[in-house]
């Protein structure tokens, strides 16, 4: 397995498969164990990581760490890396060609490797690229936003779209709201607390349920769950009642 890794990363470090060769000055690598439950994808080095060829590191860094130990994560546990492996001069956006090329000769094979059971999209451009790779719905740019700090699932793995920390390294007002999103990471990491006396577990053993309802709010993001709340209020919720 870590060998496997190895391979995919020598051959990142030295790919020249697209335009970016000619303009990076080092080609940055994934970074984390293998397995992992959680990997986080990012959309591309930035100037810092390109010269230093790390992963999320100088003013980002820090705020991607400090957000991680607010959901009790920490870096060392998890399989963080980047949808483009190369800088984009001038910080342009990212081409559909060089995400493409990208995906299907590293991305994917880290995916296969790392086997996460949640994957973590940073930003509108990885979302959107990851969305249509496995078959969700991309929303408009107006209705995007809307989408960060919410649990979708396809293919049998849970896909958590967030904002990246960059948003508010020169704008820290924004910080409270990006704390907030980041706090589903920590609702993840444990199924919810009514789960044993909750009927809908043994709904989905009897089939009435389907299984993604069950990933997404029993094993997912239980604090939206209509059950949840009103149990969390003392009520009692009849059967009639499902999570959304």
């Amino acid at each position: 397995m870590e060998q496997a890794i190895e391979d995919i990363n020598h051959q990142i470090k030295h790919c020249t498969l697209c335009r970016l060769n000619k303009t990076r000055l080092n080609a940055v690598c994934g970074e984390g164990p293998v397995p992992s439950r959680i990997m986080i994808i990012a959309q591309a080095p930035g100037r810092k990581e390109d010269n230093e060829a790390k992963m999320l590191i100088g003013p980002s860094g820090k705020v991607f760490n400090n957000l991680l130990y607010s959901a009790d994560l920490k870096r060392e546990n998890i399989y963080v890396t980047n949808l483009l492996k190369c800088f984009l001069p001038n910080c342009r956006k990212p081409r559909r060609d060089e995400m493409n090329i990208c995906y299907q000769r590293y991305l994917q094979k880290e995916i296969e490797l790392v086997k996460p059971d949640i994957m973590v999209t940073l930003g509108y451009h990885v979302t959107k690229f990851i969305f249509s790779q496995n078959g969700l719905k991309v929303p408009n740019k107006i209705e995007f936003k809307n989408t960060f700090g919410q649990l979708f699932t396809a293919k049998n793995r849970k896909i958590v779209p967030l904002r990246h920390p960059a948003t508010v390294v020169h704008n820290s007002t924004n910080l409270k709201k990006l704390s907030n999103e980041y706090a589903i990471l920590k609702t993840l990491q444990s199924k919810c607390r009514y789960f044993d006396q909750c009927i809908i577990p043994e709904k989905y053993k009897k089939g009435l349920i389907p299984k993604d309802i069950q990933d997404k709010f029993c094993h997912g993001n239980w604090k939206r769950c209509n059950r949840y709340n009103a149990y969390s209020k003392g009520l009692l919720p009849n059967e009639t009642v499902l999570p959304e």
